[in-house]
């Protein structure tokens, strides 16, 4: 019996340095997320569960074609995902089914189709960026709410890792 309550002693202390490594590391080095809605398309789909960075961006800012997840900045209950279009200084604009950053047309082959509308010019502030879902005719992002403040970044999307059919990293497009 004395056996017993040592092992259970030991057990419950390796389950709570367990706990304490795995509140550490989602706290500040990775987190997992699921991706909800069809905005980031066709590289990222509903459903899928990825693996952010959230260390990256206490290092290094964030830099164009980075996919990021970010508190949504009128519903903080809420996290998005979007894609890095601009950054302080740039200039950001949708015209004739494209998006120009300082006045050149991007070539963005992730971009899923021709997009509708208009949007800017936009010139970005310091401390701020312009981010768009990849499904830029399904994506609630800065053409509707405006550039995201710094501070509501989580982290860098990395690695889908479920299911298993779509594992892998995640490509940061940059042009």
């Amino acid at each position: 019996m004395e056996r017993m309550k040592e092992n259970l002693k030991e057990w419950f202390k390796d389950f709570v340095k367990a706990l304490i490594f795995f509140l550490i590391l989602q706290n500040y080095f990775i987190q997992g997320f699921v991706i909800e809605g069809a905005c980031m398309e066709p590289q990222l789909h509903s459903n899928e569960k990825i693996i952010v960075n959230k260390l990256i961006y206490h290092l290094f800012p964030p830099k164009v074609g980075d996919v990021i997840v970010f508190t949504f900045p009128f519903d903080y209950k809420k996290d998005f995902i979007k894609r890095v279009v601009g950054q302080a200084g740039d200039i950001v604009e949708i015209k004739d089914g494209y998006l120009f950053r300082n006045g050149r047309k991007i070539q963005e082959k992730f971009v899923k189709e021709y997009v509708f509308g208009s949007y800017g010019p936009v010139k970005v502030p310091d401390g701020k960026f312009c981010v768009m879902g990849d499904n830029r005719n399904n994506s609630h992002d800065s053409r509707a709410w405006g550039l995201l403040n710094f501070e509501c970044v989580k982290g860098r999307a990395e690695i889908v890792f479920w299911p298993p059919s779509s594992a892998g990293l995640i490509s940061s497009l940059a042009n």
